[in-house]
């Protein structure tokens, strides 16, 4: 004759505990979105670019990295995704920052696991692509224009991206309230940074200023000094193919021409235009990226904008099928009453 163990007080909390445990894979298949395969798929994917790679500190560095990153980036989806954590504000806000902030993160990781994988620089190949496509390479060609004022000028371009980057992706993050534009700019974000920073780790280069001899110097200010200082101890060295600088301004333009009915992009548009513009000059007057990766950047860009778009659109009608919104209301929403124009 058996006796059933006397019920603790714990073993109700522990029942529920478990059975939102055995809920979590349906959850998952129902409610993960496009770009969170994306994300996840990416952080363990760059962990794979490392793992194997030569034993060095890089190495240590960029395996460690890559850890962290995958394992917030997937414990957030479990959490989130797998309906541990009760709808709401709270997990709206846990969402947003626990998978935009390792992906961009993941540009520092590059800074470790692009040397740790003792590539071969193909700049030499790059330069020959400018030379087939445009005679001589913009960066040569430019050359002839430098003077201590246009580099200043270019300087102060080229690290507005800076700004530009954190005011379209947090502002949208944060303060947009209508779920399908959100949708539109963070899934073709996601698509920009893990294609970009995945192809770094294929094409790796430095640069006509590291390939090529000039005969002008680069002398700036203010501006020049601090693009300088940036890109020496924040840059990840060998990440010029695609040019990000490129991709993501132009990726923004193309959301904010989309969206210029919007009162806040109609003003936007023409003034992100003028940037973008002179953000991609200053990428080749500066000596930072061959023509050939402002083509790769401008073409990530436009494929980015599609994708999101056609992603938003076919994900808008989760809630008929029980999943979760792809991004839950964090402020009180705003739902557009005619369809937003083509760009």
């Amino acid at each position: 004759m058996t006796h059933a163990l006397p019920e603790t007080p714990r073993a109700p909390v522990m029942r529920r505990v478990l059975a939102s445990l055995a809920r979590v894979p349906a959850a998952l298949r129902r409610n993960l979105a496009a770009h969170d395969w994306l994300a996840g798929g990416f952080h363990l994917v760059m962990w794979a670019r490392v793992a194997f790679a030569p034993d060095s500190s890089d190495a240590t560095t960029a395996r460690r990295t890559a850890i962290a990153l995958s394992v917030c980036t997937l414990s957030v989806l479990v959490l989130a995704r797998g309906d541990l954590l009760p709808a709401g504000r709270p997990r709206a806000l846990f969402y947003r920052l626990g998978l935009f902030v390792p992906t961009f993160l993941s540009y520092f990781e590059l800074r470790y696991l692009l040397p740790a994988l003792r590539p071969e620089l193909l700049d030499l190949e790059l330069h020959a692509l400018d030379t087939a496509i445009f005679s001589v390479s913009p960066a040569v060609f430019l050359d002839r224009f430098v003077t201590p004022g246009s580099t200043e000028w270019f300087a102060f371009f080229y690290y507005s991206y800076f700004y530009i980057l954190a005011a379209y992706l947090t502002g949208s993050l944060f303060f947009d309230r209508e779920r399908r534009r959100l949708g539109e700019i963070m899934a073709g974000g996601t698509i920009v940074v893990c294609v970009a920073h995945f192809t770094y780790t294929l094409v790796p280069g430095m640069g006509p200023h590291a390939a090529l001899s000039f005969d002008r110097e680069l002398v700036g200010g203010f501006w020049w000094g601090l693009v300088a200082t940036t890109v020496s101890e924040g840059g990840a060295q060998l990440d010029i193919f695609p040019s990000l600088h490129t991709a993501f301004p132009t990726f923004f333009l193309l959301h904010a021409i989309r969206h210029r009915a919007h009162p806040i992009f109609a003003v936007a548009w023409p003034v992100t235009g003028f940037f973008v513009a002179n953000i991609i000059i200053a990428t080749l007057f500066l000596r930072w990226h061959w023509g050939v990766d402002i083509l790769a950047g401008l073409a990530l860009a436009t494929f980015a904008h599609r994708a999101g778009i056609a992603i938003s659109a076919r994900e808008s009608d989760r809630a008929i099928h029980g999943a979760q919104p792809v991004w839950e209301p964090y402020l009180a929403e705003r739902v557009s009453s005619t369809p937003e124009r083509e760009s």
